[in-house]
């Protein structure tokens, strides 16, 4: 009848519910039989997601990107240290040997910089202007031509006769935050410190991630329209 209650029986595998015995007095119905569905047991913890439950890895508020579609390449591994220590993209500190430095110093001074000499005899070397000049080709350099991209670069905050803008560069997969806005900046002018990013709604934040573990390799082949832009906040 209505408004009688009815009782639940649970045990650990099954769950079983009875019909109330009705007050006419017929026999109870038999019991009905409930699945279950058991929750696999995982570890949230992972190479990809050092801190489950906080939408962060690393130092900064990224959620994991360890999608299915991404490479093993585009997935960020969090990098921790002996101490305990997170960094975005550890590597080991510059601690070069005697033979090792004055080979870099050698390297340096072929390139046209002139490390540890009176600046008064060098006039073409400046410390700011031309200092990003050329980035662009020492990235493909060091990361190779196989996987470049060609990404275009807008600006919330200027106008577009303020910073030369919209325009379009081309820099390495593997480049990282801190070195693109060094191509930015050797495009339009805004210096790297005042470049706050964004990607598919996405801050770039961490300079040390490369566009890869933004997905910006991934999402550059499908929509290769979509920019790289300098956000207002």
């Amino acid at each position: 009848p209505r408004g009688t209650p009815h009782v639940f029986l649970f045990s650990p595998r099954t769950a079983t519910m009875s019909n109330p015995i009705e007050q006419d007095g017929r026999p109870e119905a038999k019991p009905r039989a409930m699945n279950m569905t058991r929750v696999p047991n995982f570890e949230a913890h992972s190479e990809y997601n050092d801190a489950p439950g906080t939408g962060r890895t690393g130092m900064f508020a990224i959620p994991p990107n360890n999608y299915d579609f991404y490479t093993e390449e585009e997935k960020y591994k969090v990098k921790h240290t002996g101490d305990g220590g997170v960094f975005s993209d550890w590597q080991p500190m510059y601690e070069p040997s005697t033979i090792k430095a004055d080979a870099d110093r050698l390297v340096a001074h072929d390139k046209g910089v002139p490390h540890g000499a009176d600046l008064g005899k060098f006039p073409d070397y400046q410390a700011v202007g031309k200092s990003f000049d050329g980035e662009t080709e020492r990235l493909v350099e060091k990361y190779g031509a196989d996987a470049v991209i060609k990404i275009l670069v807008t600006s919330q905050l200027h106008r577009d006769e303020e910073y030369g803008g919209p325009f379009w560069i081309v820099v390495p997969s593997k480049t990282r935050v801190y070195e693109l806005r060094r191509v930015i900046a050797s495009k339009c002018g805004v210096l790297p410190g005042l470049q706050r990013l964004t990607f598919a709604g996405k801050k770039m934040d961490d300079a040390e991630r490369n566009l890869e573990h933004y997905g910006v390799k991934y999402w550059n082949k499908k929509f290769p329209d979509w920019p790289i832009v300098m956000r207002r906040f």
